[in-house]
């Protein structure tokens, strides 16, 4: 594998136009995932430019221009109140962005579960091509290590685009137990779902359609709660530090 494969900057122009070419450099040391990438533009695989529009923020790991903005489980909730009368199908997502969507974020939560989604069939964003390497990590985020409601949790989201190989659900899962992790990426807004109303649980179960997405990085905490993790004594691992010690 050469250089550029794994910095997640393959020369331009070097595969055709369904291809995935990052017009940035990755913010973690991506290695071509080719079933996707030699596969999948950014603008997914549908041809509804709603669709479009949404895969291209979807695939956006060029936001961190600037130190991540600290958001909290409350912000996401806010942000969710905000955008309750904003329709689904957005051609045009300058409204989003007007409330947050593209910026830079850093979230700090316990992991409750995380699994590979839409295997079977795929979805638009990863041109609907089935199986775990293709497809993202849905990540179930709660702000309580002891709460099992998932309508409480909040989402974060791998993309299949350049992942690492040891972004997995059983090593997100495994290092983290017990602890807080810190969660950087882009703030999207997943408006293909709904969130959890009254007595409403649609699928996936979660508190805010607003979600990190797509995930640039995770640390782990030292510490065992998200007050100590909030503090400025906090001790953060990166998680292929982790996996790399196991």
């Amino acid at each position: 594998m050469n250089t550029a494969e794994r910095s997640g900057v393959p020369s331009i122009g070097a595969r055709g136009l369904n291809t995935f070419t990052p017009s940035c450099t990755l913010p973690f040391p991506g290695v071509r995932n080719p079933p996707s990438d030699d596969h999948c533009g950014i603008g997914g695989g549908s041809s509804d430019p709603a669709d479009q529009a949404e895969s291209k923020a979807k695939n956006n790991f060029c936001a961190a221009t600037q130190p991540p903005r600290v958001i909290t489980y409350e912000d996401l909730l806010s942000l969710q109140s905000q955008s309750v009368n904003i329709p689904k199908k957005l051609p045009d997502r300058t409204i989003l962005q007007t409330i947050g969507e593209g910026e830079y974020v850093s979230y700090i939560a316990f992991i409750k579960e995380a699994h590979y989604s839409d295997v079977g069939e795929g979805e638009a964003v990863n041109c609907n091509i089935p199986g775990n390497s293709t497809n993202d990590i849905h990540i179930v985020l709660m702000k309580d290590a002891g709460d099992n409601e998932e309508c409480h949790s909040t989402t974060a989201e791998m993309s299949p685009h350049y992942r690492p190989l040891d972004w997995t659900p059983e090593n997100l899962l495994s290092v983290s137990k017990g602890h807080p992790v810190r969660i950087q990426g882009q703030l999207f807004f997943d408006g293909s779902h709904a969130p959890c109303s009254g007595t409403s649980r649609p699928k996936p179960n979660r508190a805010s359609l607003w979600e990190i997405h797509p995930v640039y990085s995770v640390e782990v905490c030292t510490q065992t709660t998200i007050a100590e993790c909030q503090g400025a004594s906090a001790d953060w691992t990166p998680l292929s530090q982790l996996l790399s010690s196991e």
